[in-house]
Order: structure tokens, then sequence, then C-alpha cells
């Protein structure tokens, strides 16, 4: 990009000097977002990243994982209850719209077992109800994992998560 920015300077002032008509640079191709995708991007995109793949050891990676959860209705229920999930703004069509892209597009379909199926309206609704918000929701985030771990192939990057952060001193 910057590369073309720059031949695209010089191709003006050269065309400048000589009295030409400057050359007349294309759009590329512009991408389309769902409501949803955007809704993504907006609630979660800024921590969990544009793609699903944030800051190792301080917010979990969606990417290829989250699909995971749906192997037990304990990982199931546990990434809707999330504060950040179930104390959202989005309504609960929006939110279990944003929660099936994150689980089948972002996240992956679950590995070594039975399709999941996606959430429903009224599961995010109920679930939502009922939000995590005890100080120990890493131990629980463990807990659940080794669930997933026990019965089903989960990679083991899912295991990775709050690890300690380099001292700033």
């Amino acid at each position: 990009m910057i590369v073309r920015a720059c031949v695209l300077a010089l191709a003006l002032a050269a065309t400048a000097a000589i009295g030409a008509t400057p050359p007349v640079s294309q759009p590329g191709p512009v991408t389309r977002l769902s409501a949803t995708q955007v809704a993504y991007l907006t609630h979660c995109g800024g921590c969990h990243g544009i793609e699903g793949i944030s800051a190792p050891g301080a917010v979990p990676t969606l990417q290829g994982l989250t699909g995971s959860f749906l192997c037990t209705q304990q990982g199931r229920e546990f990434i809707i209850r999330l504060p950040d999930v179930g104390l959202s703004t989005l309504s609960d069509r929006e939110l279990t719209d944003v929660m099936n892209f994150v689980v089948f597009d972002i996240g992956a379909p679950v590995a070594g077992g039975k399709p999941a199926r996606p959430y429903t309206v009224a599961e995010v609704a109920r679930l939502r109800r009922q939000p995590l918000t005890d100080t120990g929701l890493t131990a629980y985030r463990n807990q659940v994992v080794a669930g997933l771990a026990v019965r089903c192939q989960v990679p083991a990057a899912l295991h990775v998560y709050a690890a300690p952060l380099a001292s700033t001193r």
C-alpha cells in the first residue's frame, strides 16, 4: 500500500513537471460486511481482533477455538454467560447472530464429534439472564475446558489463557 502511494506521488510529480494529465487511481474492490459482522467488529473485535486473533495471554483468541465450546452443554452455556457476552447491549436476535458467527465462522466447527447446532434466540435469551459475574471466571473457564478435553478433541491452544503478563518494571 505504501509502495503504491509512493508510485502515485512520483507519477503525479512527473506529470506535473511535463504538464500532462495525472493518472487516475482506480479504487480497489469494496468488502461489504453483513450486519452481524459489523456487530462483531463494534462489540467484540476491539479486544478479540478483527479476525478473532487477540493478544496472547490477555484476551482469549477466538479463531479456530470457539467452536470447541459447543462440544458440551456446559461449554455451550459458558460462552453465552460470559459477562461481556451476556451483558452485551445487543438484542437477543443480534447476539444470537453474532455468537453463531463467532462459533461457526471464526471459531471453526467442533472437532471429532457430531455437528454442533446453532444457537437459537430463545436459548441465548435464557442463558444471558444468568451471566457469570463471579471473580473466579478464569478458574471456571479452566474447569469447562478440562471437561471439553475429556469428552472432545479440542485444540491444545484452547488450554492457553490468562498467562501471567510480563512485568513493566
